[in-house]
């Protein structure tokens, strides 16, 4: 699998957007709960733009993680190795629409 898991740095997690704006990313918090695992387009300003309630420091350093990869099937294939055996997703950003 290509992934890449941004924890602690958002910095190069904005950075990977940037670079890989047909890409994929799983929103989830750092714990992992299967419950929780919302995929999103690379572009989709709700997790990378901040806003009153996205301050810096929210998208990867305090409470979230983000999987990042160029393609939804190797985000099933991390899903399905961390709690969600079907490899579906808990939610498609309704926004971005992936």
């Amino acid at each position: 699998m290509n992934l890449v898991e941004f924890s602690e740095n958002e910095k190069e997690f904005q950075a990977w957007l940037a670079q890989n704006p047909d890409g994929f990313v799983i929103n989830t918090r750092r714990n992992r709960p299967p419950s929780y695992m919302v995929l999103h387009r690379a572009t989709c300003s709700k997790i990378w733009e901040y806003n009153r309630m996205a301050r810096p420091g929210g998208f990867t350093e305090r409470n979230h993680i983000k999987i990042c990869s160029s393609t939804k099937r190797n985000l099933s294939d991390w899903v399905k190795l961390n709690g969600r055996s079907d490899g579906s997703f808990s939610k498609r950003c309704s926004f971005c629409k992936p």
